[in-house]
C-alpha cells in the first residue's frame, strides 16, 4: 500500500478552495454594486421628487397669473410637501396667502425666509405691501427702504425706482404728502434724463405733492425735447397754474390739442387762465392804447365790486373819516379818481402800475369782507395775487 494519501476518488475534480482575500474583494464589489445601485435609486427618486415639485409649482404659477389664487394656493403648498424648504415656493406662497387677504400667514413665512436673507430686496417688498395694505405706515415705510437699498438679483436700479415710486404713491394716497416729498424728490434725482416716460410719472408726482416749481422745470425739459408732446404741455400747464403764472399757462394750455384742454379736471383752469389773461395789461405786446383799456376797465369793475359788497355788509362808503378796510379803500379810491381815467392813462402809461395795484387793493378788500369773488372779479384777484399782492 502506498504512503501517499488519497485525495479523491477517481474521476471527481477537487473542490475549489478561495483564498481569504478573493472573498474580501468579491463581498467589497458587492457591496460596491450595492451602493452604486442604492444611490441611483436615490437620485431618481429625487428627482422624481423635484419634478413633481416643480410641477406642481409651475401649477401653481400658472393660476395666479390667471387670477385663479385659490387654486395657486392648493399647487404651492403641494410643491411644499415635495420640497420644504425651497425659499421661492414660500415666497411665492407667502404672495398667495396676502392676495386673497390673508397677510398675516403670509408674512410668517416672509419673516422667516427674512431671518435668512435680511438683504433681499423681494422679501422686504412684499413685507411693505402686506403693511400698506394693512395701513401701518411706520412698517410699510421700514420695509420699503429695505427693499429700497437691499439686493435685486436682476436690473437692481430699475427695481429700486420701482420700489421708491410705489413708496411715493402710497404715501400720497395716504394723504402723507410731508413724508412723501423726500421721496419724490429722491426718486427725481435718480431719474435718468434720457428716460422721458419715467420724467413724466416723477413730474405727476411732483404735481400731485404740489411742487410746483420742480414740475415745471421738469415738464419744460420735456418740452425742449419734445414740443408736442401733451403730456408733457399739460403737466406744465397746471404747474405753470398753479405758481400763478397765468400768460405761461394759458400758453401751455393753448397748444394742447381741443380735447385735452376740455377735459373735466382741466376745462376750468383753462378758463380761468383765458379771464386772467384777459384783464392783465401787462401782456406782452399790447399796445398803449389797449394796456390802457384793461387798466381803466379793471379799475371800473373793482370799484363796482366794491360797492356791491359794501351793500352787502350795509356799509356806508361816504363816511368820514373811513373807519372799515371798505371804506378806507374806497376812500383812497376817490384821491385816485383823477388819474383812473382812460384818457388820463393813455396820456400817462406810467401809472398803471398804481392804477392796478389800487385794483388788487379793491378786490382783495372786498374778497376779505364778503367772500371769493367770481367770474373777471374773481380773475382780477388772482392776477393781484399772481404779482405778490397778499389777500389782506
Amino acid at each position: 500500500m502506498s504512503s501517499t494519501a488519497i485525495t479523491g476518488a477517481p474521476g471527481k475534480k477537487s473542490p475549489r478552495i478561495y483564498s481569504r482575500e478573493a472573498v474580501l474583494f468579491g463581498c467589497i464589489v458587492l457591496l460596491v454594486l450595492f451602493v452604486l445601485t442604492t444611490a441611483a435609486i436615490s437620485r431618481m427618486y429625487h428627482k422624481k421628487i423635484h419634478v413633481l415639485a416643480d410641477n406642481w409649482f409651475a401649477e401653481g404659477e400658472t393660476s395666479f397669473q390667471a387670477g385663479d389664487v385659490q387654486s395657486a394656493l392648493i399647487d404651492y403648498r403641494n410643491a411644499l410637501v415635495y420640497s420644504p424648504g425651497n425659499a421661492k415656493f414660500q415666497f411665492h406662497l407667502a404672495q398667495a396667502l396676502a392676495a386673497v387677504g390673508r397677510g398675516d400667514e403670509g408674512r410668517s413665512y416672509l419673516l422667516n425666509l427674512l431671518s435668512e436673507s435680511p438683504g433681499s430686496g423681494e422679501v422686504n417688498l412684499a413685507l411693505a405691501r402686506i403693511a400698506a395694505h394693512k395701513g401701518v405706515t411706520s412698517e410699510a415705510i421700514r420695509y420699503y427702504h429695505a427693499a429700497i437699498y437691499g439686493e435685486w438679483e436682476n436690473g437692481p436700479i430699475a427695481m429700486r425706482w420701482q420700489v421708491r415710486r410705489e413708496l411715493s404713491e402710497y404715501l400720497l394716497d395716504r394723504g402723507e404728502a410731508r413724508q412723501a416729498v423726500p421721496e419724490i424728490i429722491a426718486l427725481a434725482d435718480n431719474t435718468p434724463a434720457d428716460d422721458p416716460e419715467r420724467r413724466k410719472i416723477v413730474g405727476n408726482l411732483l404735481l400731485r405733492a404740489k411742487l410746483w416749481p420742480r414740475a415745471l422745470d421738469g415738464f419744460r425739459s420735456l418740452i425742449s425735447a419734445n414740443n408736442q408732446d401733451p403730456d408733457a404741455l399739460l403737466g406744465a400747464a397746471i404747474s405753470a397754474f398753479e405758481l400763478g403764472q397765468y400768460d405761461l399757462a394759458l400758453d401751455y394750455f393753448d397748444r394742447l390739442p381741443q380735447q385735452e384742454r376740455e377735459a373735466p379736471d382741466i376745462v376750468e383752469m383753462y378758463r380761468t387762465a383765458r379771464q386772467v389773461n384777459a384783464v392783465n395789461p401787462f401782456v406782452a405786446g399790447l399796445s398803449r392804447e389797449d394796456k390802457a383799456r384793461k387798466a381803466a376797465d379793471a379799475l371800473s369793475l373793482a370799484g363796482k365790486r366794491l360797492q356791491d359788497c359794501a351793500g352787502q355788509e350795509g356799509q356806508s362808503l361816504s363816511v368820514t373819516p373811513p373807519q372799515t378796510p371798505l371804506q378806507k379803500v374806497f376812500a383812497d379810491s376817490k384821491e385816485l379818481e383823477a388819474r383812473g381815467s382812460l384818457q388820463y392813462i393813455e396820456k400817462h402809461p406810467e401809472t398803471i402800475e398804481d392804477v392796478m395795484a389800487h385794483v388788487f387793493e379793491m378786490e382783495n378788500a372786498a374778497a376779505d369782507a364778503c367772500g371769493e369773488p367770481q367770474d373777471a372779479d374773481r380773475a382780477l384777484w388772482l392776477f393781484g395775487r399772481s404779482r405778490g399782492v397778499p389777500a389782506q
